[in-house]
């Protein structure tokens, strides 16, 4: 210490010692060199914080600059999300308790049932059995958990598809095919609140009347907090070889060919052929508005059967209209060696209470990751080039960023010249759909991916 400590009368009088003296002093010093360090790191993290500021402004100037695309749409946007799908995503295993309670014990069980269940519709699938969805322990779990996620996948997904696409008049059918505890109407009642007055016939079918008698219960609680009542829901227990008494304006299915796919033995460019047959002998073709949608998970198997059945689709007469940009043959078709088409969406914004059911579980999720394909009857609109009219080229990013040498970022992206490579600094997402200046001059080519390099 600087100065000399000597004590005063009055310490002495008290009984303090020098050494008690030049103690206490020391913390007071130690003290004010505690809090002066305090004041200086946090001087320095402000103006490490305003430093960050202003770079992250300067490259974001910079890439408005010089980012020549420009964002159409994206398949995941969460504002697109009606407000009260939200909020009955958010508190739906409420609406399941109301209407299929657990006790406390069953609750206990729950998480290692989800657990064994995530097996066999996974690494175990040789073991599952197809009508694992009429055993009351798998069923539950499914209704408790796995249908809430494929909820918050699909009402995402729904709520982004263009809006032509939903676009059918008032006493339409619908049919599904596969529909366990009526998933996808659920999910279209949630993600599409124009369709919620029409009075809409839906075709559920399913091999489990036990799934579709569960999920009829779900549906009409979700339906009375929307205060809908204008759906008729008609379960029939049966497969995709089926069929219904009248033909449907929207034939749906989702997480079902890949299942029929493990347990088959023909080839599938075969099975392709015969799955979207099935699903087209279910579609009205005397209505010029019939349309077609396949959800299967964004894995290379699945990805594979979805690209092989667009092109059956378009075999048929139907033109694809989501995730696809284009109707020339699929750059991204999961053969061997080659990139699958399938998209991702961070599980951030998925409900509190179902992150929290899947870390029990053992099952966290930070994304989700699905495949699909949507097409419409060729006679419904005259669909003519856009690219033609105004020399665009439309992308659908179809991956993550992927580190480039040189510091350079890229995205794989769909596009009706094929497989394209887009290197840019602006940040895009999985899903989305960019416009750009069709390049005059050919395109160099990736030696890795064979996929054209385009700067944007």
């Amino acid at each position: 210490m600087a100065e000399k400590i000597e004590l005063k009368w009055y310490e002495k009088k008290q009984g303090i010692n020098l050494k008690q003296k030049i103690s206490a002093e020391q913390r007071k010093q130690d003290v004010a060199e505690k809090q002066k360090q305090k004041i200086l790191e946090k001087e320095f993290a402000d103006k490490q914080q305003k430093q960050k500021k202003l770079r992250t402004e300067k490259i974001q100037k910079l890439q408005k600059k010089t980012f020549t695309g420009k964002k159409v749409s994206s398949l995941f946007n969460p504002a697109s999300i009606p407000e009260d799908a939200e909020e009955i995503l958010r508190d739906f295993d409420k609406i399941v308790s109301t209407t299929h309670p657990l006790n406390s014990k069953q609750k206990a069980l729950l998480p290692q049932q989800i657990l064994a269940l995530s097996h066999n519709l996974t690494d175990r699938r040789g073991e599952r059995r197809m009508g694992y969805m009429n055993e009351t322990t798998a069923l539950s779990a499914y209704v408790h958990y796995f249908l809430w996620w494929n909820l918050v996948r699909l009402v995402k997904l729904f709520s982004n598809i263009d809006n032509v696409f939903f676009d059918f008049n008032d006493d339409c059918t619908f049919a599904d095919i596969g529909s366990g505890p009526l998933t996808i109407p659920i999910a279209l009642l949630l993600a599409r609140p124009e369709l919620r007055n029409k009075n809409v016939t839906f075709f559920c079918i399913d091999i489990s009347q036990q799934a579709l008698s569960f999920g009829e219960d779900i549906f009409l609680s979700v339906a009375a907090k929307l205060k809908v009542s204008t759906w008729k829901i008609v379960r029939i227990k049966g497969t995709l070889d089926s069929s219904i008494k009248e033909k449907a304006d929207l034939v749906t299915c989702a997480n079902m060919l890949n299942e029929l796919y493990d347990d088959a033995s023909m080839p599938p460019d075969f099975l392709a052929k015969k799955y979207s047959e099935r699903l087209i002998s279910f579609a009205d073709l005397k209505n010029s508005r019939s349309k077609i949608l396949s959800v299967e998970p964004g894995d290379p198997k699945s990805a594979r059967l979805l690209s092989l059945m667009r092109d059956a689709f378009i075999r048929k007469n139907f033109i694809p209209v989501a995730p696809c940009c284009h109707c020339e043959a699929c750059p991204m078709d999961g053969k061997k060696g080659g990139k699958w088409c399938n998209f991702a969406f961070t599980a951030d914004n998925a409900p509190e209470e179902l992150k929290r059911i899947s870390e029990k579980a053992g099952l966290a999720k930070e994304r989700a990751v699905l495949s699909f394909v949507a097409v419409e009857y060729k006679e419904a609109r005259q669909v003519k080039s856009q690219e033609e009219e105004t020399s665009l080229l439309t992308l659908r990013i179809a991956s993550d960023p992927i580190k480039l040498p040189g510091r350079r970022t890229g995205y794989y992206a769909c596009s009706s010249k094929g497989l394209i490579l887009a290197i840019t600094d602006h940040k895009l997402f999985s899903g989305e759909e960019i416009q750009v200046t069709s390049p005059q001059k050919p395109m160099p080519v990736d030696s890795k991916s064979g996929a054209y390099i385009l700067n944007i």
